[in-house]
């Protein structure tokens, strides 16, 4: 399937379009922190199958799209990542179904506070500070862009089950992330704030029963605070959408949307 690929005011979007009439809203895909719009390049194409148009993009310092000066990176929260999909849902021209992951789901989260969306799907989604749970120990520089984490603890974090092959492939990949937005990550969602009653419309949050970065238990709260249907997969990890059997993962969001949202 051919991907359409380009810069819109220096955010870097993919395009899978669908064969025939769309059966649904586009789809747009929101990557978490450390990664870029690589992280769809199986979702992106088996959506635009399934008869949606579908989209993902990398947030600015990330990969291909424009990188911000230093100094107001270092500073950036994941919620201002708010800015790329203002951007991207222009593009789009309509009111889309966000698939986000980790970081980008509380982003796209904030963005629902004040836009329209058909629907939200969260993947590991980073909870709201009524949710949250205990922070994780990193050391952060903040006055430095955070470097990738070393090899094994990236498998462990974001390439469970994933070949060797695989796991270093998208290891070189990965970007340097904003310190803040690790940070706040690794506070487990108690810095960030969501106004739940002006977030509408129908939303799925997924967890990974083995997941350590965004365990179960705090995706399951969350999800309860927020109205929100909930799914566990006991047998995954953080990254419900790079692991093997993320085709499962896909179609279970497919038949979700296809029963819940246009």
């Amino acid at each position: 399937m051919e991907i359409e690929r380009r810069q819109i005011d220096g955010v870097f979007v993919e395009h899978a379009k669908p064969e025939g009439k769309p059966t649904g809203a586009p789809v747009v895909f929101v990557h978490g922190g450390s990664h870029g719009s690589w992280l769809w390049e199986q979702w992106l194409p088996h959506f635009a199958a399934a008869g949606r148009h579908s989209y993902s993009f990398s947030w600015y310092n990330h990969t291909s799209s424009e990188a911000l000066p230093d100094e107001e990176f270092v500073r950036r929260s994941m919620l201002d990542v708010t800015r790329e999909l203002r951007t991207v849902a222009a593009h789009v021209g309509e009111a889309p179904v966000f698939v986000a992951h980790s970081m980008g789901a509380a982003a796209v989260q904030k963005y629902a506070e004040d836009f329209p969306v058909e629907a939200q799907v969260l993947l590991a989604p980073v909870p709201c500070s009524r949710c949250a749970g205990e922070p994780i120990s990193l050391p952060i520089d903040m006055s430095q862009p955070f470097p990738p984490m070393p090899y094994e603890m990236a498998v462990e974090w974001f390439f469970d089950g994933c070949s060797d092959e695989d796991a270093r492939r998208y290891y070189d990949l990965m970007p340097d992330e904003s310190p803040r937005a690790v940070w706040e990550a690794a506070q487990r969602g108690a810095v960030i704030e969501l106004d739940r009653a002006r977030i509408d419309g129908p939303a799925l949050m997924i967890a990974g029963g083995r997941d350590i970065v965004s365990p179960a238990e705090l995706v399951s709260r969350h999800a309860a605070h927020s109205g929100a249907d909930y799914l566990h997969l006991a047998d995954r990890a953080h990254s419900l959408v790079l692991e093997p059997h993320w085709k499962d993962v896909a179609d279970h969001v497919l038949l979700w949307l296809a029963r819940t949202a246009r």
